[in-house]
C-alpha cells in the first residue's frame, strides 16, 4: 500500500507539550455567586495535574470588588460559577482570595465538571489518555511516514479507536525523567450502528474501557477530556478528574508485540461488564490488583491485597458462577485450597516457577509442596501476627516475599486471561524477574 492509502493519525483535542503542564480549558468573563453576592471576574478554568488532578478557576476581580465581604475565618465559601461563552455552570469553593496577587481569586471546582449541552446526542466522542504504556498497532499516516500507532477495540455495539501520539517516544522519555502525568494517546468512541450516542451511553462504555485499560496497563489511566462532537463542533465536554495514577514503572502482562490479543479480549471483557454482579467483582479485583502491582502497601501489604483478589476470584467464579461448591463449602476451604482449585480449573501449573530463587528454598525448608501453599503461608504470617508467626515472618528473606507477591499477582493475571478466553502473547512476570521480556503464548 502507498502511504496515502493509510488512514491519517488523529489530532489530539488537547495539547500538552511536557509532563504536568497545566491545561487551560476556557477563558472568558465569569459570573460568580457567593451567598447573596454576585460579581464578575475575568479568568480561566485550569486543569491541574499536581499535587492531584483538579480543576480550578483562576481569575482577576474588578477594582470595585469589596474584599471585606470575605472575613478571615469564613467557613461557607461555596460558590456558583457561570460563563455564557460555553454555557458553563459549575459549583466549587473559594480556595484563595487575595487583593494584591495577580490572580486574586482561585476556586476549586467540584466534580462532575460538565460543560455544554449533554442532553444532545452526538456522532462520536473524543478523549485523551495519560500514562498508558506503549503498544504496537496498525499503521496510520503522519506528514512524514507511516507508524504503527492505532489500536481498535470493537465489540457488538461500539468501536473505540486510540492513536498513540506521533511524538510518543519523546513525550514518554520526558515522563520517565520527570514523573507525574503526560497525555500520550488520543481516542474516539462511536457506535457500530452509526447512530448518535447519548452522554449516558458514552459514559457507560468509557467506564468499562477505563477498567480494561487498568488491566492492560497495571496502573489507572482513565480517559480524560471527553468531548461529544457533531459536525466537528464540540457539543459537550466533561473535564472531571477521572482516576489516574502518577507515572510509576510496574510490570504488566500485556505485551507490545503484534500478537498481544488486546483487540479480541476487549470483546469478552465487555460481555462480562454487562452483568452488574460481574462488573462489581471485576472492579474490586482490579482495584486490589493495581494496588498490589503498585506496591501501595509495600511488599507485605500488597501480598494481603492480592490474596483478597484471589479469594474473590474463587467465590465469584467457582462458587457463584460455576456453582462447583456451595457457600458453606466455600467458607470452609482454606485459602491455599481455593487458589489451588482456581489453578486446577483453569489448567495452570501449581508448581513454583523455575525462575524463582528464594521462594523455593523457603518452601523446601518448610516442607511446602506448591505455589499456593507457599504464598498463603507467607500471607498468614503477615495477617496473624502472634509471636510465633512474627518470628517466622522476620526470618523469611525479602526476596522470597517479593517472589511470593509476583506469584500472587501472576495468578490473578493468568486466571483472568484464561477466563476471558485470551489467545495470544503475554509477558509472564515470574519469568521477567530473571529474564527481560519473558513472552509466553496462550493458545
Amino acid at each position: 500500500m502507498k502511504l496515502e492509502d493509510y488512514p491519517e493519525i488523529m489530532t489530539p483535542i488537547v495539547e500538552m507539550k511536557y509532563p504536568n503542564e497545566n491545561i487551560c480549558l476556557n477563558e472568558g468573563i465569569y459570573t460568580i455567586k457567593w451567598k447573596d453576592k454576585v460579581f464578575k471576574s475575568e479568568g480561566s478554568l485550569i486543569f491541574k495535574w499536581l499535587p492531584r488532578l483538579t480543576v480550578k478557576f483562576r481569575g482577576k476581580l474588578g477594582n470595585d470588588f469589596n474584599y471585606s465581604w470575605i472575613q478571615p475565618f469564613e467557613t461557607d465559601l461555596i460558590v456558583e460559577i457561570t460563563c455564557e461563552n460555553r454555557k458553563i455552570s459549575l459549583k466549587g469553593g473559594i480556595y484563595k482570595i487575595r487583593e494584591k496577587e495577580e490572580f486574586n481569586i482561585v476556586c476549586s471546582i467540584t466534580p462532575q465538571i460538565e460543560i455544554g449541552q449533554k442532553e444532545i446526542n452526538v456522532e462520536h466522542v473524543r478523549f485523551e489518555i495519560a500514562n498508558l504504556r506503549s503498544f504496537l498497532g496498525n499503521i496510520v499516516r503522519t506528514n512524514k511516514s507511516g507508524i504503527k500507532n492505532r489500536i481498535k477495540f470493537i465489540n457488538t455495539e461500539s468501536k473505540i479507536t486510540i492513536d498513540k501520539y506521533a511524538n510518543f517516544l519523546e513525550l514518554n522519555h520526558n515522563l520517565n525523567e520527570i514523573g507525574g502525568y503526560q497525555l500520550l494517546y488520543t481516542g474516539k468512541l462511536e457506535l457500530n450502528s452509526k447512530k448518535k450516542i447519548s452522554y449516558e451511553k458514552a459514559s457507560e462504555i468509557l467506564d468499562s474501557f477505563s477498567y480494561f485499560l487498568l488491566f492492560i496497563n497495571g496502573r489507572r489511566c482513565f480517559p480524560l477530556f471527553r468531548s461529544g462532537i457533531n459536525d466537528n463542533y464540540e457539543v459537550w465536554s466533561t473535564y472531571s478528574p477521572f482516576f489516574n495514577d502518577q507515572h510509576q514503572y510496574v510490570y504488566s502482562w500485556a505485551s507490545d508485540s503484534g500478537n498481544n490479543g488486546l483487540e479480541k479480549i476487549w470483546k469478552n471483557f465487555s460481555k462480562l461488564w454487562k452483568d452488574l454482579d460481574d462488573r462489581e467483582s471485576i472492579k474490586t479485583i482490579l482495584h486490589w490488583y493495581t494496588e498490589a502491582n503498585s506496591s501501595s502497601g509495600n511488599i507485605e501489604g500488597s501480598i494481603v491485597l492480592i490474596q483478597n483478589a484471589l479469594e474473590l476470584l474463587f467465590h465469584w467464579l467457582i462458587s457463584e458462577k460455576m456453582k462447583y461448591v456451595n457457600l458453606s463449602e466455600a467458607d470452609n476451604l482454606s485459602a491455599s485450597a481455593k487458589i489451588g482449585f482456581l489453578l486446577a480449573f483453569y489448567n495452570i501449573n501449581p508448581s513454583l516457577p523455575n525462575e524463582f530463587d528464594s521462594l523455593p528454598k523457603f518452601a523446601k525448608q518448610n516442607n511446602i509442596i506448591n505455589g499456593p501453599e507457599s504464598f498463603t503461608i507467607i500471607r498468614n504470617c503477615i495477617v496473624h501476627p502472634n509471636h510465633k508467626k512474627r518470628k517466622a515472618l522476620k526470618e523469611i528473606e525479602s526476596r522470597a516475599k517479593a517472589e511470593a507477591l509476583h506469584l500472587g499477582i501472576w495468578y490473578v493475571e493468568i486466571i483472568l486471561l484464561k477466563h476471558l478466553n485470551f489467545k495470544g502473547t503475554y509477558i509472564n512476570r515470574c519469568k521477567s524477574l530473571k529474564y527481560i521480556n519473558s513472552y509466553e503464548e496462550i493458545k
